[in-house]
């Protein structure tokens, strides 16, 4: 950020706390606030500084209100009810004492439930505690409520909240929220139309990689060329726009519901917008607008070089050779005896994951040069699809009111809407072309003449697979399997992002269509009757879009209006969740002496008292084991022991040393210090000591200078949260700015006020900093000794939730493939529920990690991997995506329900992968030394998906022949139409981008699984090596 657009954001702060001091050096107003007028500029430091942006400013407002005036009311009626002790019992009665404390602690209860549960809310929490803290710990000897114990402190909470609020509405930078949202759709476009010709030439362009020497391929200078060649290859910009249409995208989708709500809308443009947006959300998972290519990360690479360790090239011929001469020794007499079919048997040899992983090519480029209509139709789809969408990017202010339209524009908005009709039509006839030409793909079909005219190196591979970069981390078993693989690769993988290239053609018509549809603007006559009519409409909206569902698929039966199979249904539930639904007989119990044991079973059993107990057994649990209930008690119980001073007589030198010391900082202090993980409450516990030692020099020399001069101490103040204010907003370390700011105001003002009590200034100024460091070596102490949370702990159990939420959904995408339909359709809602719940783990996870690396610990921790597997589940979550969009347009009876053995061991095979990691990470256990590998019947899938391939090539050439032989007779029967045909291809093409899809899928839960070997070992039977 340049220093010009600082001086904005940091004028701001400071004038903030030039008023802030003003209100406590102007006695009237500082009167008004009793002895609490110093905590105005605190207040305004911890719960509402101002960072120059209005509306979040205005939630800070309202939430910090309203948190102060919830946690001041429980104050002021726990007050009246120890005023009425100390009036029944005697003033500073143990009852009146006893009531104080109880009613501090269920608010801090309450506190850490709401700060643990919800983090946008953490101001909300501690401003609940912090004036109570300071009103119950000093009115022991109440014995009637006044109205002043509740106004001062209110008075304190409406300034600090009011002043920033002022400030920054009048002197921030005025934006709408329309124009706001109208960028971020302006810039998703842009970085769409920017990344997508940029990473289509370079996926589907000419860039193989360069062929070097067998000699120079094992040393090191040569490897570092390759590498450097690599990085000229692959502009770094595509990965950077990839990941800033990412963070652009997820900004859209968190502002868009702000937007939708607080905006009124004509009809038509209400149910359109949320179109528009999730339209570019499915364009920006595409996977020609992802990042180019993946390499794993350094951890990921030596677990898995060390899970799967590459063979010496000797030794698997000699294996081979060896089995071989075996094999055809005793070929004859096995063959004879048992009759077992030999090549089924040595094909599932290998379905284990140990030295079957297959190669990672650093370079994912798929040259189209030896297709040069297909080139030339990519070529000219891909400059309809930029035009459409420059054309929607000109259109969609003037339709959404995000650039009000003076009337001489209204022809220009006419002529837009041409353009983008007519792109339009471009677009779909390019479509139309594009989608008879891809059927080009499956001209190769025989791997072995579409290998034939490739140099190969000595396993058979081409040379510029054998000299990849990374090609020497691993060696491939030579099966038949394996060599299908990768001579297909190039024309599989070209059929993954060629069928990714027809879906965002298709993504992007949908959006024409959509913008086209909408009304233009109109504004609304008022906004408020305009909201109302809007939310009747929108209930309307969705009546008829449900009817309209519904009449579509009415051929189609939903799940709910099946019939249930009651056996199967319990059979795939576990017992207590089974008991909840099945009908309990009465007890078998007769004779008269077990008549009261009958009656209890009969009570005990009953189906409403099972659902009870089931209801309340996991309501317990829940509680005992939730982290938002500890961090709850953690907190309250802190607070409390930190009060006990505060609670004993009016004798005892415990109370006299916490009354005089003003203690309420020290409880104030552990309230600020405890956060939810170990590391976290060491980094800001460090930054509280090293704050607040600094800030009480601050403040003593302050006050040696200026003495009681009203004046010289708001100068002085004001000089001093310049720089303050200035780590606030700009630091790395904002943690260090508040902790001096916060000591700052009492050591400055408390003399000034009268409130001292004859205290000297470096009295005050000492009692401040050690209040305040004995808060935080409290916290400090619980979060390390006492009752630590650790977060490499909670980093695990994240990890494990993430992997569990990632079987999950493939578990459902399975069940919604295999059902047997020949129409494949899938409940995108759940899916939904599951991403966001990822989303929330993989956020979650990565500031575990980031803690991690700010603790001290004596054992080693690989910070590096932790991170690695988040990125590698990220993916796989893409990939899932994708493979659930791919599966739409697949062969549904040629490639699932004719194979269906084969998808169900390929189904297994992934789940017991991702149950086994899942698994690991949650108890922290080694895995097994051997896991299914999903490539085996990957491959067997691959070769019915070639065998349908031939198939409909030999229909196509029959079509042809027949056509040209018959010259306008009647098509023979049984051989389909060209038209059914190029279909049918398109069809295959999905398919074969599935597999490919699937491929990648092996290939990150080989990298799960190398992972969590290296985090927790193996439980190895068998020596390998």
């Amino acid at each position: 950020m340049d220093w010009t657009a600082r001086l904005r954001p940091l004028g701001i702060a400071t004038l903030t706390a030039f008023l802030c001091f003003i209100t406590a050096a102007v006695k009237p107003w500082a009167r008004i606030c009793g002895e609490w007028g110093f905590l105005v500029y605190t207040s305004s430091l911890i719960f509402f500084f101002p960072r120059g942006r209005i509306g979040p400013q205005i939630e800070a407002t309202v939430l910090g209100i309203a948190g102060g005036t919830i946690g001041i009311g429980w104050s002021s009626g726990t007050l009246a009810v120890a005023a009425w002790c100390g009036r029944r019992y005697g003033a500073d009665s143990n009852q009146a004492r006893a009531i104080l404390g109880v009613g501090l602690a269920l608010l801090c209860i309450a506190s850490g439930l709401v700060r643990s549960y919800a983090r946008r809310l953490n101001a909300f929490s501690k401003i609940m505690v912090f004036f109570p803290i300071f009103m119950l710990t000093s009115q022991q000897s109440i014995l009637h409520m006044s109205a002043s114990l509740f106004l001062e402190q209110f008075y304190v909470v409406v300034f600090s909240g009011i002043l920033p609020l002022l400030v920054t509405v009048v002197f921030a930078p005025h934006h709408s929220l329309s124009h706001q949202f109208g960028s971020e759709v302006k810039e998703s476009i842009k970085n769409i139309c920017t990344l997508l010709p940029l990473s289509f030439h370079h996926i589907l362009g000419d860039g193989s990689l360069p062929i070097t020497e067998d000699g120079d391929s094992e040393s090191p200078t040569s490897a570092k060329r390759i590498e450097a060649q690599m990085q000229d290859i692959r502009p770094p910009t595509q990965n950077q726009l990839a990941k800033k249409l990412k963070a652009t995208i997820s900004n859209l989708q968190s502002s868009s519901a702000s937007y939708l709500r607080t905006t009124p809308r004509v009809e038509g443009q209400f149910s359109a917008l949320p179109a528009v947006v999730k339209a570019l959300q499915r364009m920006a998972r595409n996977p020609l607008l992802g990042p180019t290519s993946h390499i794993p990360g350094e951890r990921i690479q030596a677990a898995l070089q060390k899970s799967f360790p590459p063979s010496a090239p000797p030794s698997p011929h000699h294996r081979r050779k060896s089995f071989n001469h075996l094999f055809h020794k005793r070929s004859d007499s096995a063959s004879s005896e048992s009759g077992l079919d030999m090549e089924n048997l040595t094909r599932r040899k290998p379905r284990h994951l140990t030295n079957y992983n297959r190669s990672r090519d650093v370079s994912p480029n798929v040259a189209l040069s030896s297709r040069p209509g297909l080139k030339d139709r990519s070529d000219r789809l891909l400059s309809v699809m930029v035009k459409a969408l420059h054309s929607i990017d000109q259109v969609l202010p003037s339709k959404f009111g995000w650039s009000v339209a003076s009337p001489a524009e209204g022809e220009t908005n006419v002529i837009l809407s041409g353009d983008l009709q007519e792109s339009k039509r471009s677009l779909e006839e390019e479509l139309l072309h594009i989608e008879r030409t891809l059927g080009s793909l499956l001209g190769d079909v025989d791997p072995d003449q579409s290998g034939s005219h490739k140099p190969t190196g000595p396993s058979g591979i081409p040379h510029n697979r054998v000299d990849s970069p990374v090609e020497h981390r691993v060696t491939f078993s030579e099966t038949s399997e394996v060599k299908s693989v990768l001579y297909n690769r190039d024309r599989y993988r070209l059929a993954f992002y060629m069928t990714a290239l027809l879906d965002l053609a298709r993504d992007v018509q949908s959006l024409t269509e959509t913008v086209l549809n909408a009304p233009d603007y109109e504004r609304p006559s008022s906004v408020w009757l305009a909201s109302l009519r809007l939310l009747w409409v929108n209930r309307q909206d969705d009546v008829g879009v449900a009817a309209d569902g519904k009449s579509v698929e009415n051929d189609l039966v939903s799940e709910d209006e099946q019939p249930i199979d009651e056996l199967k249904e319990y059979q795939d539930m576990d017992f207590v969740t089974a008991m909840l639904h099945q009908s309990h007989s009465g007890s078998s119990i007769t004779g008269p002496k077990h008549s009261i044991q009958r009656a209890w079973k009969l009570l005990w059993n009953q189906h409403r008292v099972v659902k009870a107990r089931i209801t309340l057994s996991r309501a317990m649990h829940a509680i005992k084991h939730s982290r938002h209930v500890l961090f709850s008690i953690k907190l309250a119980a802190g607070i409390c022991l930190l009060s006990v001073p505060a609670w004993m007589p009016a004798d005892n030198s415990a109370r006299h040393w916490y009354d005089s010391s003003r203690g309420g900082w020290m409880v104030v202090s552990y309230m600020f210090v405890l956060e939810d993980t170990t590391g976290a409450i060491l980094k800001v516990g460090f930054l509280r000591g090293l704050g607040t030692f600094i800030g009480a020099i601050m403040g003593y020399v302050c006050v040696v200078i200026a003495k009681r001069n009203a004046y010289g101490l708001v100068v002085l103040a004001t000089a001093c949260s310049v720089p303050i204010s200035y780590n606030v907003l700009f630091a790395s370390l904002p943690g260090l700015g508040v902790a001096t700011g916060i000591t700052l105001p009492p050591i400055l003002f408390i003399p000034y006020l009268g409130l001292a009590e004859g205290q000297s200034d470096f009295y005050l100024a000492w009692n401040r900093f050690v209040d305040i460091m004995i808060g935080t070596a409290a916290a400090v102490l619980v979060g390390t000794w006492i009752w630590p949370v650790h977060a490499r702990v909670q980093y695990f159990r994240v990890a494990a939730s993430m992997l569990t939420h990632l079987t999950e959904y493939y578990l459902r995408m399975s069940r919604d493939l295999v059902r047997s339909s020949l129409v494949y359709c899938a409940d995108d809602k759940q899916y939904e529920q599951l991403e966001a719940k990822l989303k929330r783990d993989f956020q979650l996870g990565r500031a575990l990690v980031a803690v991690q690396r700010q603790e001290v610990s004596l054992l080693p921790r690989p910070i590096k991997l932790y991170s690695e597997i988040i990125d590698a589940s990220e993916r796989l979550l893409e990939v899932l995506i994708e493979i659930r969009v791919l599966r739409f347009g697949v062969p549904r009876k040629e490639t699932v329900l004719d194979v269906l053995p084969i998808r169900r061991e390929l189904i297994s095979t992934v789940l017991i992968n991702l149950w086994s990691c899942s698994h690991a990470f949650g108890s922290r256990s080694p895995l097994l030394q051997f896991l299914p590998s999903p490539r085996i019947p990957l491959s067997e899938l691959m070769d019915v998906t070639e065998e349908h391939a031939r198939h409909l090539l030999a229909l196509r050439r029959q079509a042809v022949n027949g056509s040209a032989g018959n010259e306008g007779n009647v098509q023979a029967p049984g051989v389909p139409s060209l038209t059914e045909s190029y279909q049918a291809e398109l069809a295959v093409l999905y398919g074969m981008a599935e597999n490919e899809a699937l491929g990648e899928v092996c290939s990150i839960l080989e990298e799960l699984v190398a992972a969590a070997r290296t985090l927790f070992g193996t439980q190895a039977f068998l020596q390998t090596s």
